[in-house]
């Protein structure tokens, strides 16, 4: 075969291929979809990930079922999209913890998955609310500063895992506050705080979904919101910014990811649909009666994000020295 015949070969064969792609792009997903989070069922992330399966499901025509893959920070399920067939049909549910923060903790593993993976879209974020038991004395956040430092280790505080944001803006706390609580990690955000409930831990740094109901029925008690401002559902709680502590406000943000390789024109195909569920007025309702914001985004957006995500985390991750592997 001569030159001429060889690139016109591999012409042809990329034309067929481009062809292909777009041919499955029109009838995607013809199948279900799962959507994995690699977080145990019942968290704030777990329920706002079931909003966003039956809102996939209505927009495209086809059952987007979650699945629940928990264990390593997050890193057990995200392994699974990651090595997944880039078909589409797999998808994650990818935390700030285990796209940012992960790679900086689980130095081989962590790092690995995330570059497997590409993003899709961000989907919703939620600020953070630190509560306590009912017990502890503290009944604000310059209490519970106060007496954390006065108590050393004594006090525990609960999180959804090594690497979460639940975990890191615990430690940021003790940093800020020259505290040393005790941390207690668990599968997920839902066991952690059934466990401060009960006592067994004493104080979490919990996603507002998954609380902020705890807290109206008086089961914990919520000192702060790492919101920019008050939140209406909990209108009595104050922000971190109101109280002193201006370096604990931020939020942790939740994007959909596929394995690398899943053809553009089925991640623009999900993207635009991601846009067209977060610009609906019910749908945003859903996401902010549980105290999330729904929030879209480019892909390279998304990715941008996740890069400024592991600067802003990297020194308070050296300072107390987590490190899995």
């Amino acid at each position: 075969m001569t030159a001429a015949a060889r690139l016109l070969a591999w012409a042809l064969i990329a034309i067929v291929s481009g062809h292909s792609n777009i041919v499955r792009a029109q009838t995607y997903p013809d199948r279900p979809v799962r959507i994995i989070v690699p977080f145990p069922a019942g968290g704030g992330t777990d329920a706002l990930s079931r909003i966003l399966a039956e809102a996939l499901a209505q927009r495209l025509g086809q059952r987007f079922v979650v699945e629940n893959i928990s264990g390593a920070g997050g890193n057990l399920g995200a392994a699974r999209v990651a090595n997944s067939e880039a078909d589409g049909y797999s998808l994650l549910i990818g935390s700030m913890g285990v796209l940012s923060v992960n790679p900086l903790i689980y130095r081989n593993t962590g790092t690995a998955v995330v570059d497997k993976l590409v993003p899709i879209s961000l989907v919703f974020e939620t600020g953070h609310l630190i509560v306590v038991n009912p017990r502890v004395e503290a009944r604000s956040l310059t209490e519970l500063a106060a007496l954390a430092k006065s108590e050393g280790g004594k006090l525990t505080y609960a999180s959804g895992g090594i690497g979460t944001s639940t975990h890191l803006y615990a430690e940021l706390f003790n940093l800020l506050s020259g505290s040393s609580m005790t941390h207690v990690p668990y599968r997920g955000n839902g066991p952690a705080l059934l466990d401060v409930i009960a006592g067994h831990a004493q104080i979490m740094f919990d996603q507002i979904g998954n609380s902020s109901e705890q807290v109206r029925a008086g089961k914990v008690r919520g000192l702060a919101v790492t919101t920019p401002s008050r939140l209406p559902i909990i209108p009595d709680v104050p922000t971190t910014a109101e109280i002193g502590m201006p370096q604990l406000s931020g939020t942790s943000w939740t994007m959909l990811m596929a394995p690398s390789g899943t053809s553009t024109a089925i991640l623009g195909k999900l993207n635009a649909a991601i846009a067209a569920i977060t610009a609906d007025p019910v749908m945003r309702d859903k996401m902010e009666s549980i105290g999330a914001s729904a929030r879209a985004s480019s892909s390279a957006e998304a990715a941008a994000l996740m890069r400024s995500e592991l600067e802003r985390w990297k020194p308070v991750v050296a300072a107390v020295g987590l490190q899995a592997n």
